[in-house]
């Protein structure tokens, strides 16, 4: 029996944006206050090096490196052989991870709705990986949009210290909603992080498939219980 449903953040709740201009524009103006400017295209190349760098970093060791926005900040800044007090670095990072409220992303279709019908009949988890914005900002983001209170764990990468699919992300979230693996069913877009990642502890999956490209199953581990395309479905199927 199911007792309760988690949720993949990116591209199943929240819709993915990106916010390297917002923080090439925080660095350019902190540098500008400390005689070290640099044009903006120059930052712009070593911030887009830094992401590579830390996704490869991520890829290689898939379940336990996160980008931290102090990561990104201290390799632009080697980069661009600049350097920064400890109280400007520190601004740079802030801004760096709170740039996502400068533009907050929108839900997705009918996430409010099925949150707060599932929320009534089960227990309501949230496993996100973080990277350069951090747990503590992105629940500003979820209470901004109302729906943070329908979670009774939220678990994000930066905080537990592994990304998905270590399983020690997944098992922490269902140990805090106080229920078994086999009693949870996870719901994400990525099957080598969600599907994988929940799977492997023995939870129940649900690809939330909103691609149009077929996919080669035989390239993964774990396959998911269930696919559907849209969130409102989720009413229907638990």
């Amino acid at each position: 029996m199911i007792r309760a449903v988690t949720f993949d953040l990116w591209n199943t709740l929240l819709c993915d944006r990106h916010y390297a201009d917002f923080r090439i524009e925080v660095l350019r103006r902190i540098l500008d206050t400390e005689n070290s400017s640099k044009d903006r295209e120059s930052i712009r190349i070593q911030y887009v090096a830094a992401i590579r760098h830390f996704n490869e970093a991520w890829r290689r060791k898939r379940d336990q490196q996160y980008i931290s926005a102090t990561k990104v900040v201290e390799f632009v800044l080697r980069n661009l052989g600049a350097e920064l007090s400890p109280n400007s670095k520190n601004t740079v990072v802030k801004g760096f991870e709170e740039a996502i409220l400068s533009a907050p992303p929108p839900l997705l279709n009918g996430v409010e709705a099925v949150l707060k019908s599932l929320s009534r009949r089960y227990r309501i988890g949230l496993i996100s990986n973080s990277g350069v914005t951090p747990g503590r900002v992105l629940r500003r983001v979820l209470d901004s949009h109302a729906i943070l209170q329908h979670f009774g764990c939220a678990t994000f990468s930066d905080e537990v210290g592994y990304t998905k699919p270590n399983p020690i992300i997944f098992r922490r979230t269902v140990e805090e909603l106080h229920v078994n693996p086999n009693e949870a069913i996870h719901v994400g877009d990525l099957i080598e992080t969600d599907i994988v990642g929940a799977k492997s502890i023995g939870m129940k999956t649900v690809w939330f498939n909103t691609s149009e490209a077929g996919l080669k199953w035989d390239e993964f581990r774990f396959q998911p219980d269930y696919q559907k395309r849209d969130l409102p479905q989720l009413l229907k199927f638990l």
